[in-house]
C-alpha cells in the first residue's frame, strides 16, 4: 500500500508566496493546494489538510475570520493552523490567542523552522 503523502492547504493572497511555499512543501513531499476566503473553507472541507498554513492579513475574509469559522466547523476544528503574517509581534500574539491557532510565525520567516512546525503538526 503507498503511504498517503500530508495535504498542506495555504490560505495566503500573495502569489509570491504561494509560489514559494508550494515549491517548498512539494520538494519535501507534501501535497499542497491554495485558496482564500470561501473557496479555502470548501477545500478545507473536502481537501481534509494535515495542516494549514494561514495569512492574518487578506482581502475579503481575513485570518482572524477564516481561523474562527474553521474552528466552528466540526469537521475542520482539529486541522492544526500555522498562522503567518507581517504584522508586528505584539500584534501577532493578540490575533493569534484570537485565532486559535496552533501555532505562529512574523514574515519574513525562517523557512527550517516553518518546515520543522509543519512536520510536527502534520505528524501529531
Amino acid at each position: 500500500m503507498m503511504e498517503q503523502k500530508n495535504r498542506i492547504l495555504i490560505v495566503e493572497d500573495d502569489p509570491v508566496m504561494v509560489s514559494m511555499l508550494e515549491n517548498m512543501l512539494e520538494d519535501e513531499g507534501y501535497e499542497v493546494r491554495n485558496a482564500t476566503g470561501e473557496k479555502a473553507l470548501q477545500m478545507a472541507s473536502e481537501y481534509k489538510p494535515n495542516v494549514v498554513l494561514l495569512d492574518i492579513m487578506m482581502p475579503q475574509m481575513d485570518g482572524l475570520e477564516w481561523s474562527n469559522r474553521a474552528k466552528a466547523d466540526p469537521y475542520l476544528k482539529n486541522i492544526p493552523i500555522i498562522a503567518l503574517s507581517a504584522a508586528d509581534n505584539s500584534t501577532l500574539r493578540r490575533i493569534y490567542k484570537d485565532m486559535q491557532a496552533d501555532s505562529f510565525l512574523s514574515k519574513p520567516f525562517d523557512l527550517n523552522v516553518l518546515m520543522g512546525l509543519v512536520y510536527s503538526l502534520a505528524n501529531r
